[in-house]
């Protein structure tokens, strides 16, 4: 028992750390332009440390768009992409880990067991589950790398769903950091058209198949 409090305190303090560092910090440094500076200073190992500060980022819960505007600002839209799908998927790895080592245990004697249908459900459908969620740029990215963590997903299907889920968003938000370079351009306004509609389709989907499925699951009662 005291090895589980141990952990739950330990994963609670990681989290409360990295809130009150994120607080705490300088305002420019939420500015894509400063850490496209900061970066291009390490001369040709940057791509190297841009990769490094995604993949320690869960740890202090810095926004991660504000990273992909960086990259986009720093790199282009390609490049930057390539390097913020390397750095954002060892972060979630990272963030990951901590959690199941760090929260798994404590989660389940806290519940007393309540996780079991959330566990089954993530066991068979993780896959889906995490890539239609990594789809939604309106869902915190921190919070399905921890969460995941504290469920009985396979690693697996959360590695393999992880990349091919933030992989259109990376895109998206580097693509409109790329285009910071010359704002009110029309690839700033074809950036900005890429985001919402990142945004928009994965909900619509949803919606769309919700409905999809009543009419199917109703149509098939009225034959019963």
């Amino acid at each position: 028992m005291n090895r589980h409090i141990a952990k739950g305190l330990l994963f609670v303090g990681l989290v409360f750390s990295g809130v009150y560092l994120l607080r705490s910090l300088d305002a420019q440094l939420f500015q894509p332009a400063i850490i496209r500076e900061y970066i291009l200073s390490f001369g040709w190992i940057a791509p190297l440390v841009y990769i490094f500060l995604y993949t320690i980022r869960p740890l202090f819960f810095f926004p991660a768009v504000i990273l992909s505007l960086a990259g986009g600002l720093t790199f282009g839209p390609w490049w930057g992409t390539f390097f913020d799908l390397i750095g954002a998927t060892l972060g979630s790895f990272l963030a990951f880990g901590a959690a199941r080592k760090l929260g798994r245990e404590t989660m389940e004697k806290w519940t007393r067991g309540r996780l079991g249908k959330l566990d089954i459900y993530m066991n068979e459908q993780g896959f889906k589950a995490i890539l239609f969620l990594r789809l939604i740029p309106l869902v915190p990215f921190d919070a399905v790398n921890y969460g995941a963590g504290l469920t009985r997903i396979r690693f697996r299907d959360y590695a393999l769903a992880t990349p091919l889920g933030i992989l259109p968003g990376a895109f998206a938000y580097n693509y409109l950091g790329a285009s910071l370079h010359q704002v009110f351009s029309p690839m700033f306004f074809m950036a900005i058209a890429l985001v919402i509609a990142l945004m928009i389709i994965p909900a619509g989907y949803k919606r769309w198949n919700r409905k999809t499925t009543n009419m199917v699951t109703m149509e098939g009662r009225r034959k019963i």
